[in-house]
């Protein structure tokens, strides 16, 4: 009874149904001020696992205040976004209600009332940790002096050497958090490690290529991913994707472009080469990516069906499923009547093609299936759909993606409900495409456009549907 009862409280991911186990909660309530109008959102470890694309909105009352309750099995930790601007801070929170008031003007500056004080000033630094190798990745800060260090060792001395400076302040806590904190740190690391170790391979003799590999090797042993308390890491599942990769893609020179084959290589790669929690939590991770991507692979469900054999009983299960049901709803979508596919084999101008709709103003959308941003705007549609079927204008959505993704592109527009017309561009047009739209030869998608009845192109870069009052306006004077 005491090994559940610690199974319970210390929040271990297992295959072993906890029975024994008694289903506890966090309530967090406060206030809000500063939000400038932008939702916060959050995100919640489950059993101490940090699940990247598992993100929440907090909701507010008509006076700013909040109240969310989360159901946990032990001690978790809360991380708080204010959305498109800052990473407000994290904090640590035991089952229980505890009260805490958020300013979204300031950075990582969270302090629960009656929290875990101490607990709470180690996900401070763990949070600016997590800051600073962003901003290594990201060429926006080097905290290490190690962005322009082209010396393998010489990196490899210094984000040890901080990261056991780091290790050394985590002190009066419990014996898990430290854990946490500690593996956290190091995978921190490994992936400020493995940020400068790509760019100095691809450009390095053999010799140097060797000193990389070497100083990686010492890195990987640093970093011990195998450790169960590394999937507290928010950087745990680019580091084990990242492993994954150098040995499927660099070291033996694989090649792929087929999102299954991929999927199916990284998930072959962590049940050969990780094992327990960390192997359980990386498949989960792989298969939960399709999800918060959406990029809905046919192979994913085969994947599942594999990871539920090996992990049925799984933490992570109830999220799985979920995301195999989004999954399986997006492959089985059939197209509606008014989404009209048109065949581009033989168009070699793109004129061709809104010639095919004279004396009508034409809205062009150019987008890619792989396009996050061109995806978000489909939920501000509807408003356009309405105007543009009132109004006899023409809805164009031109896709850049490659012909491979051609069937991927068609289901996306009928699980986005794209009514309209629709062509993935050809080579013929390709170019045409990209000098119209773009500049230099770049292409920033999702790109707006609008044709007027004349056939001419009045509007080469039009508002976007989010913006529909300015958007209403220019196609009002393309429809003169």
């Amino acid at each position: 009874m005491e090994f559940i009862k610690s199974l319970c409280l210390g929040g271990i991911a297992t295959t072993m149904l906890l029975s024994g186990c008694t289903q506890k909660s966090i309530t967090l309530e406060g206030k809000v001020t500063n939000t400038s109008g932008a939702p916060i959102v959050y995100n919640i470890t489950t059993d101490g696992i940090y699940l990247p694309n598992k993100i929440d909105t907090l909701r507010l009352n008509a006076d700013s205040t909040y109240q969310i309750t989360l159901p946990v099995n032990g001690n978790e930790k809360l991380s708080l976004f204010l959305y498109g601007e800052r990473n407000l801070g994290s904090i640590y929170l035991a089952p229980g209600k505890q009260t805490l008031d958020i300013d979204a003007s300031k950075f990582n500056e969270l302090n629960p009332v009656d929290g875990l004080t101490k607990e709470n000033e180690i996900l401070k630094k763990l949070a600016d940790l997590n800051e600073n190798v962003f901003n290594l990745r990201a060429r926006r800060g080097d905290i290490f002096n190690a962005g322009k260090d082209t010396v393998a060792s010489s990196v490899y001395q210094k984000l040890t050497d901080y990261a056991t400076t780091l290790e050394n302040e985590v002190t009066e806590v419990d014996d898990q958090l430290r854990q946490r904190a500690i593996q956290d740190i190091r995978i921190q690391a490994l992936m400020a490690y493995m940020n400068q170790y790509f760019g100095n391979y691809r450009r390095g003799s053999e010799t140097v290529k060797k000193e990389w590999d070497d100083a990686y090797a010492q890195m990987l042993d640093f970093a011990n991913v195998g450790q169960a308390e590394s999937v507290f890491s928010p950087a745990f599942a680019d580091v084990v994707s990242n492993m994954a990769g150098i040995d499927i893609f660099m070291k033996h020179e694989r090649r792929t472009n087929d999102d299954n084959e991929r999927n199916q290589l990284l998930f072959d790669w962590y049940k050969t080469n990780l094992k327990g929690r960390v192997q359980e939590t990386a498949m989960g991770l792989l298969i939960l990516e399709d999800e918060s991507r959406e990029y809905f692979a046919t192979g994913i469900s085969a994947l599942y069906e594999e990871f539920k054999t090996l992990y049925p009983k799984s933490v992570l299960m109830p999220k799985l499923e979920t995301a195999i049901q989004k999954n399986k709803a997006f492959n089985e979508t059939e197209l509606p009547k008014d989404i009209h596919i048109l065949n581009t084999d033989s168009v070699r101008t793109f004129k061709e093609i809104t010639d095919l709709y004279p004396g009508k103003a034409i809205f062009i959308d150019v987008w890619a299936t792989w396009c996050g941003p061109c995806r978000a705007s489909f939920a501000h549609i509807k408003p356009l759909q309405k105007y543009a079927a009132e109004n006899d204008i023409v809805l164009l959505y031109v896709s850049i993606d490659t012909p491979q993704k051609a069937e991927l592109w068609k289901k996306m527009t009928g699980h986005y409900n794209l009514k309209g017309e629709h062509v993935i561009i050809n080579e013929a047009f390709k170019m045409e495409i990209y000098e119209k739209f773009g500049r230099n030869g770049i292409l920033s998608i999702p790109h707006y456009a609008i044709v007027n009845k004349e056939g001419e192109l009045q509007f080469p870069s039009a508002a976007s549907p989010e913006n529909m009052d300015k958007l209403t306006e220019q196609l009002k004077e393309a429809s003169k």
